[in-house]
């Protein structure tokens, strides 16, 4: 990270309101640390990771079994099947919380094909509300980009490198991966769901320290520094788009990003709005689904909890311990349950 984006993240949560606020100026942006996630057999969730991702390892951390990557995934044992599994029939997680999926970034022109050869369940990407084929990445979409119903007739273009396509994990967790040639491989992949993508952005930097993601200027086409958006409520809704997991498309906008010390999370809007879904069906909270939280990494828990109760943040469990350190868990945007650990000094500090 160069020193003065480290730098804006460290003023990142000090916003009109919240400058003198206990803490907040003393505070470093999180990193990215895991995804808990509840499973029914966690050796082999973390086995079956490990298959997809070789570059990690079958381990432990604070008494969870792990799968350890660039960002770890640590599982609780439950003893029926969590909720929010993908549902291949609906073509969605349900109930939907505002964790949407994990995964990694490489370059994917090859890697479905032969997921698919070993037995892993690769998903259909459909490019209209007609298909039936699918494809198994978006690189081999007859486009390029992201089209809406208006947009899909025109001159085939020929299959690209790389790509976004999706997994169906252990216990129906939801994996994409995604990437091209020149894509660094890193297995640190979170994209959310919330009602209000912008007011959660906002939120995340006002409360957890976090930056806002670059924008491009639509006037200009340039790409600018993010800020706070001003009015964060009631935007409009963009057309569904294709290629989707969903023969009706995906809804992408609005859309927000934000970036913490070692990466960014994008936020899309909830998916079964009006009678998308049959009928409206708001975000559940994360808390005992497949995928139950994400954590991130902070220095000082302490100062982080002054923080937190000048900000009102809602607590739901902790501190507690956490290995040699602590954590807390906290509500989120639409219900999303976020943990800060705090791991402590070194060993022989």
């Amino acid at each position: 990270m160069t020193p003065s984006f480290r730098g804006a993240l460290l003023l990142a949560c000090i916003l009109p309101g919240a400058a003198g606020e206990a803490g907040a100026q003393a505070l470093e942006a999180p990193t990215l640390h895991h995804a808990h996630l509840n499973s029914t057999d966690p050796a082999a969730a973390a086995a079956w990771y490990q298959r997809i991702w070789p570059e990690g390892r079958v381990g432990e951390v604070a008494g969870y079994p792990a799968f350890l990557a660039d960002m770890a995934l640590l599982f609780t044992r439950v003893d029926a099947p969590p909720a929010g599994a993908w549902d291949p029939t609906l073509q969605r997680a349900e109930p939907q919380s505002a964790f949407w999926h994990i995964g990694g970034f490489l370059n994917t022109t090859d890697v479905f094909e032969r997921l698919a050869a070993e037995g892993v369940t690769v998903l259909p990407l459909w490019i209209g509300p007609d298909d039936r084929d699918g494809v198994t990445r978006s690189g081999l979409t007859p486009y390029s980009g992201i089209r809406t119903a208006g947009q899909l007739d025109g001159e085939a273009e020929p299959p690209r490198e790389g790509g976004f396509g999706y997994l169906v994990g252990p216990d129906g967790a939801l994996v994409e991966l995604t990437g091209g040639p020149r894509t660094t491989p890193s297995f640190s992949h979170v994209h959310l769901f919330h009602e209000e993508p912008r007011c959660a952005a906002n939120w995340y930097v006002e409360n957890l320290a976090m930056a806002f993601a670059p924008r491009r200027d639509p006037d200009t086409g340039a790409v600018v520094p993010g800020s706070p958006w001003p009015e964060c409520n009631g935007a409009e809704r963009g057309d569904p788009g294709w290629p989707s997991l969903e023969h009706r498309g995906t809804i992408r906008a609005p859309s927000a990003g934000i970036r913490y010390g070692n990466g960014g999370i994008s936020f899309y809007p909830r998916q079964c709005v009006g009678d998308r879904c049959g009928t409206d069906r708001p975000l559940v909270t994360s808390r005992g689904q497949v995928l139950d939280h994400v954590a991130f990494a902070v220095d000082g828990l302490d100062r982080w909890m002054a923080h937190l109760s000048a900000r009102g943040v809602r607590i739901l469990e902790g501190p507690y311990a956490f290995g040699a350190g602590r954590a807390v868990l906290l509500h989120g945007p639409d219900g999303l349950a976020i943990e800060l650990v705090d791991e402590g000094p070194p060993p022989g500090e």
